[in-house]
């Protein structure tokens, strides 16, 4: 590749609908509230098949204000997966409920739905699934164990855009859902999120409780404690020119996900997550990797190595079960509750996987990994 500029693990594909619309903000002062907040809402919520959409300031807000439309109060119990980013045990923390978490499938990195029904008590009140690196959770025995239970499910689909299990869309298949629109993602506002549902009720509780739970007689005696997640008509703005364009997004994000599998499949030690049969589309976010036993060096070694050849990459999430304070504030859990989220969070990274990757930097990334396998040195 002759001098290797850095391969960034993330980058940002801008194209002209989103600068256009952007630029209309700007020209009619729009900038807070305005028509691309509803236009947003009304596109992306139909595409993921549900009834009804709310922009929200971020992911995390999402998560929260679905957990709060749901009535998450002190003391209830939510199982989640153990491996995921923390806004998910933050956003049940925010309500005064307790997050549990559930291990993973080492092959898939997703929720094992087999250990739920274990973790059941009387205090639990609900199910977040994390749809996670692109990878529908298994959700026809949660869903049948949420009704035998009478539990809400959660969606986090923060990096499932456009993601079908079974030929549903994921967003539309539990209560209620969250997605994340930071810059990282699929697409994206910026900053920015939004809560689908396909509830009236549900959907009406969370567009009042986003807007500072306004009185609807009187606006300003208010019905409840609400939260400004309002997100901007600016914001939104960029989200609807990233929307127009999703399908080539996916397209990119095919090609990565084609690329890096050809080149890494064979080689001992390298271990691609499973795509489960009952995927009916498989988008992926991130191109995530784990080693075993057989790769020479470890992680650690291998991202070290990568980044001297100035290739960006990111370690697989820390889980619940190790976060200390959270072991400290709860009491509910131990460091070695979760077995295969810890060997992820040991084994696992990502790799780049920015829409705008070439081949040429895939092949690269991939020949650094080649030759580590081979000497234990990358470069060698």
């Amino acid at each position: 590749m002759g001098e290797v500029k850095k391969i960034p693990v993330f980058d940002i594909a801008l194209g002209k609908k989103e600068k256009e619309y952007i630029k209309d903000c700007l020209d009619t002062s729009f900038i807070g509230q305005g028509k691309y907040v509803k236009t947003l809402e009304e596109k992306f919520s139909n595409f993921v098949d549900c009834k009804y959409g709310i922009t929200t300031t971020s992911g995390t807000t999402a998560l929260h204000l679905a957990c709060a439309t749901i009535g998450l109060k002190k003391n209830d119990e939510v199982l989640v997966s153990s491996s995921t980013n923390m806004a998910c045990p933050f956003a049940i923390d925010y309500c005064g409920a307790i997050p549990i978490p559930i291990d993973i499938e080492k092959e898939t990195w997703q929720l094992d739905v087999n250990q739920i029904e274990n973790k059941i008590n009387k205090n639990t009140k609900a199910i977040m699934v994390v749809h996670l690196f692109g990878h529908p959770v298994d959700m026809d025995p949660v869903l049948k164990i949420a009704e035998k239970h009478n539990l809400k499910i959660i969606e986090d689909c923060a990096e499932s855009h456009g993601v079908e299990y079974k030929g549903k869309k994921v967003g539309s298949i539990g209560d209620i859902a969250a997605f994340s629109f930071f810059a990282n993602k699929t697409i994206t506002c910026g900053e920015g999120g939004m809560v689908t549902t396909n509830s009236t009720e549900l959907a009406e509780k969370a567009k009042s409780l986003k807007n500072l739970a306004y009185g609807k007689i009187n606006k300003f005696m208010h019905d409840d404690i609400g939260f400004n997640y309002r997100l901007p008509n600016i914001s939104a703005a960029l989200g609807l020119g990233q929307f127009e364009n999703i399908e080539n997004v996916f397209k990119e994000k095919e090609r990565i996900y084609n690329r890096y599998k050809k080149n890494l499949e064979k080689i001992k030690g390298i271990n691609i997550p499973v795509v489960r049969e009952w995927v009916s589309k498989y988008i992926m976010w991130v191109f995530n990797i784990y080693l075993d036993n057989e790769f020479p060096i470890t992680r650690d070694e291998l991202t070290k190595k990568l980044k001297e050849n100035n290739i960006d990459t990111r370690d697989a999430f820390v889980p619940i079960n190790q976060q200390k304070f959270l072991i400290d504030k709860y009491k509910m859990f131990t460091e070695n509750d979760c077995p295969n989220a810890n060997y992820i969070m040991d084994n696992g990274l990502y790799l780049p996987s920015g829409n705008t990757i070439t081949n040429e930097e895939i092949d690269f990334v991939c020949d650094v990994i080649k030759k580590a396998s081979q000497w234990g040195i990358a470069g060698d």
